[in-house]
């Protein structure tokens, strides 16, 4: 019977990653270690004390880079609800506290004053840029794998993953 109700749960888990995914255009995607470690090159060298993970999923990277840069303030912003929770909880477990985690979402956030790391689609890219724009942020961007669409990259980079996952440096 105990079996019966955890595949029921961890079905209702599956459901709800399922339908947050479809509603948000993109499932929570984890950055590979080698994207993590050429983001965390880029982001310990920002000027800004706040950097900011928009679309943080599981918070694999946020968590990095709070544990890594222990003097910068890490925001990171997930708006599906178990990869959410999971990011919480393992925040608290790591007692890490120079990470803050919200359910919201960063589109209606302001993201002036912070380094940007990003790891969102091709839709969530243009909005972004849309949002820059119209908000006047100027900000160094580091993106996993999406480019930005009328914003020439600085400088792109690859990581040493299975997929040479490119990593794209913007200063807009």
């Amino acid at each position: 019977m105990f079996e019966f109700y955890l595949l029921i749960f961890l079905l209702l888990i599956v459901l709800t990653i399922v339908i947050s995914s479809l509603k948000i255009g993109i499932s929570p995607m984890p950055s590979s270690k080698a994207a993590q470690k050429k983001i965390l090159e880029y982001a310990k060298n920002s000027k800004d004390e706040t950097i900011i993970d928009l679309g943080s999923g599981f918070g694999s990277l946020a968590i990095f880079l709070a544990v890594n840069l222990p003097n910068k303030k890490i925001i990171a912003y997930e708006l599906s609800l178990v990869p959410y929770l999971i990011s919480k909880l393992l925040k608290s477990l790591l007692k890490i506290k120079n990470l803050q985690i919200y359910k919201k979402d960063f589109f209606k956030e302001d993201l002036k004053n912070a380094t940007l790391v990003c790891y969102l689609y091709f839709e969530g890219m243009k909005k972004l840029e849309k949002k820059l724009f119209d908000e006047n942020i100027n900000t160094t961007i580091i993106s996993n794998t999406f480019s930005l669409h009328n914003i020439k990259p600085r400088e792109i980079q690859y990581a040493q993953d299975f997929f040479k996952s490119p990593i794209y440096i913007y200063l807009t």
